[in-house]
């Protein structure tokens, strides 16, 4: 996050973290690097974007979500036909939602959902390569973990048609 706004400055980015710890290591490099045009939002993704106006974002970054790996507990995915057209709703004409996981289970997931929505288009055709013209070059904590497992990372980028 604190990279995407150094280079898009001119850009206001809102980001979003459950957890207190995650959101004051933001909040302390966001301060540390002098950086005006971000705001964090302690809690639920959903209820932040839930006050936006319909048509009024151009980039949902949803990076490493959490997999709810238990089969009682795969409900909670974020990625879920009914988020995602929650999120069509507030995307601006052409935007995109820019998806990056490290379960293979959660990939084949989102990518059914989406082939299943008629108001997306998949962009990213090799899940495997990240495509710098959606993701950045900086590696985020759970890719580098994934990485250092051996666990290539799934890029999935999706346009509002």
């Amino acid at each position: 996050m604190v990279e995407l706004a150094k280079r898009n400055s001119d850009k206001f980015i809102i980001g979003s973290e459950v957890y207190e710890n995650g959101v004051a290591t933001a909040c302390f490099s966001l301060f540390k690097n002098k950086i005006e045009n971000v705001r964090v939002f302690h809690g639920d993704v959903r209820i932040l974007l839930n006050s936006f106006k319909y048509r009024s974002v151009d980039r949902l970054y949803i990076l490493f979500p959490d997999p709810w790996m238990k089969k009682r507990h795969k409900s909670r995915r974020l990625l879920s036909s009914t988020n995602i057209e929650f999120f069509s709703k507030i995307l601006k004409s052409k935007g995109a939602i820019c998806i990056a996981t490290d379960i293979e289970d959660y990939h084949s997931e989102i990518k059914e959902t989406f082939s299943n929505l008629h108001q997306f288009k998949k962009l990213h055709i090799s899940p495997k390569k990240k495509d710098l013209s959606f993701f950045l070059g900086v590696e985020t904590k759970y890719e580098k973990k994934a990485i250092i497992k051996g666990v290539p990372p799934s890029y999935l980028v999706y346009k509002k048609v």
